[in-house]
């Protein structure tokens, strides 16, 4: 697929966070997550059992149905400043740039693509924040993170 230019400019609907499929958490997320949502001693253990379901390739895996379980009931993300990496480099996959189906469907999922105002990201930029996300991701998956549920 030929990359083009897009004009991108999150809305804040949520709709990136909802539906199914699976989110991962590193343990600096989830320490992050707790400390914001003020949890603390064994109320960590049962957060934690709720949030991930399953552990691969070094990251912490939150299985989806439906929703982000740290959602709001404006669907605002209760704890964006520890939020993931695909949470936070989300549209910028890069399996989204890579075939027209995937690019269709975000931009049926994600009204912030080609939003008027928004801001133009040219063939190199995306390249660029794809590649960056990328990389990034493969790092996460190092194993680097000794965190233990």
């Amino acid at each position: 697929m030929e990359v083009r230019p897009i004009r991108f400019e999150c809305t804040g609907c949520g709709n990136c966070c909802k539906g199914r499929g699976e989110v991962y958490f590193t343990g600096a997320n989830i320490r992050g997550a707790e400390k914001i949502l003020g949890i603390k001693g064994e109320e960590k253990k049962k957060f934690r059992r709720k949030l991930i379901q399953t552990k691969r390739n070094g990251l912490y895996i939150h299985m989806t149905n439906g929703r982000c379980m740290l959602l709001d009931d404006q669907d605002r993300c209760t704890i964006y400043e520890s939020r993931p990496l695909q949470c936070s480099t989300y549209p910028f996959w890069p399996g989204f740039f890579q075939d027209e189906d995937d690019f269709s469907f975000l931009k049926n999922e994600c009204e912030g693509i080609g939003r008027r105002g928004g801001e133009v990201f040219s063939k190199l930029a995306i390249r660029r924040r794809t590649l960056k996300t990328d990389r990034d991701f493969k790092e996460l998956q190092s194993g680097k993170d000794k965190f233990s549920l």
